[in-house]
C-alpha cells in the first residue's frame, strides 16, 4: 500500500510540474506590447474641452457574466491561479437631449439567440446569473420606449443581445460595422439580435484631432459625449468619451482589451487564446489601440479608463438606479 501511494503521489507531482512548465512556457509568450517612441499621434498637454450640461449622468447595468476563465488567458501576463468572471454590461446615460444606451449587455432572449451555437461554443461562452437591462429598468418604472438611442461598441452577440428589448430605439452604428455583422456568423456575431432593427441610424465621424485619434463625433456639441474609432476588434468598433458636469472623466473603450491589465502593461489577450480563437478582426490594429489607450492613460491618470467586461472596473462604477453625475 505504501509502495501505491508513494507511485500515485509521484506521479501527481510529476503531473503538477509538467502543467506548471507548460503555464510558464505559455506565459513567456505573452511579452507586453512594445510602446514606440518615434511618429506617434499627439495626444495634446491637456484634456479636450467640455462643457457637459447639467443632469448628465450614467449608471452602469450588470446583465450577466461569464462562467469564467483564468486570467492568464484574459490577458497576457495574467496570472494561472486567478480565475476572473468577466461582467457584460450596459453603460445608461442620461443626457438633457436623449437617454440612450452604450452597449446592452444580454438580452431577454439571449437564450434563443446563443442556442445558434455550437456545443464547443456555447461551454466556451457559456454565461450565467442573466437580469436583462429592460427589466432593471422597469423594476424603477423606467418603460422601455424611454431609451431613444443605442450606441453599440460593436455588434458582437454579448454587446446587442437586448436590441430586440428596445425595439423603438435608434441603433446609430457605423456602415462599415453594420456590414461585417451582416456578414458575419457565429459565435461573434448571432443574425437574431439585428436582423429585426427598424430605425438604423448612420454613425459617421468628423474630421479633427482627439486625443490622438484624427476623427470624432461630438454626441451632442457639448463636448460630454464623443465616440471614437477603436478599430481593430472589428472592423468598427467605437470608443466613447464622457465628460461630466463633476468634472469626472471616463473613457468606455469596448473589447480593445478584456482587462484593464491589458491597457497598463501593455498587453494583448494571451497567445495560447489568440492561437485557438479568432478574437479581432485585424489583430495588428488592434494592438496599435490598445499602446494609443494605454499612451492616454499615462498621459492623463486622471481618466477613468473602462473595459467593456472587466468585473473589477466595473465593481467601482455607479449602478442603476444610481447614476453618477
Amino acid at each position: 500500500m505504501q509502495t501505491w501511494m508513494k507511485r500515485s503521489l509521484g506521479v501527481a507531482a510529476g503531473v503538477v510540474v509538467l502543467l506548471a512548465g507548460l503555464a510558464t512556457g505559455l506565459s513567456a509568450m505573452d511579452a507586453p506590447l512594445p510602446v514606440p517612441t518615434q511618429n506617434l499621434p499627439d495626444l495634446g498637454a491637456s484634456l479636450p474641452p467640455a462643457s457637459p450640461p447639467s443632469g448628465l449622468g450614467f449608471s452602469v447595468l450588470k446583465t450577466s457574466e461569464s462562467q469564467g476563465v483564468f486570467e492568464a488567458l484574459e490577458v497576457g501576463g495574467g496570472s494561472w491561479l486567478r480565475y476572473r468572471h468577466p461582467a457584460h454590461v450596459s453603460v445608461l446615460v442620461r443626457h438633457p437631449k436623449v437617454t440612450f444606451l452604450f452597449d446592452t449587455g444580454l438580452g431577454r432572449q439571449v437564450d434563443q439567440q446563443f442556442a445558434a451555437n455550437t456545443f464547443m461554443d456555447r461551454l466556451s461562452f457559456a454565461y450565467r446569473n442573466v437580469a436583462p437591462a429592460v427589466d432593471q429598468l422597469a423594476k424603477a418604472g423606467w418603460a422601455p420606449d424611454r431609451i431613444k438611442l443605442i450606441v453599440p461598441s460593436h455588434m458582437h452577440w454579448d454587446h446587442v443581445s437586448a436590441l430586440p428589448d428596445f425595439p423603438d430605439a435608434e441603433v446609430l452604428i457605423s456602415p462599415t460595422e453594420r456590414e461585417h455583422a451582416r456578414h458575419g456568423h457565429a459565435p461573434a456575431f448571432l443574425a437574431s439580435q439585428f436582423a429585426g432593427v427598424q430605425h438604423w441610424r448612420e454613425l459617421s465621424f468628423k474630421p479633427g484631432a482627439y486625443l490622438g485619434f484624427d476623427r470624432s463625433l461630438d454626441l451632442f456639441g457639448d463636448g460630454a459625449v464623443v465616440l471614437v474609432p477603436l478599430v481593430g476588434h472589428t472592423a468598427g468598433q467605437v470608443g466613447m468619451f464622457l465628460n461630466l458636469p463633476s468634472g469626472q472623466r471616463y473613457f468606455f473603450t469596448g473589447d480593445t482589451t478584456w482587462t484593464i491589465e491589458g491597457l497598463q502593461k501593455p498587453a494583448d489577450r494571451s497567445w495560447a487564446l489568440r492561437q485557438v480563437v479568432h478574437v479581432d478582426h485585424d489583430e495588428a490594429t488592434n494592438q496599435a489601440a490598445i499602446v494609443h489607450v494605454h499612451r492616454i492613460m499615462q498621459r492623463f491618470p486622471q481618466l477613468t479608463v473602462v473595459p467593456a467586461h472587466d468585473e473589477n472596473v466595473v465593481k467601482t462604477l455607479p449602478h442603476f438606479p444610481q447614476f453618477q453625475e
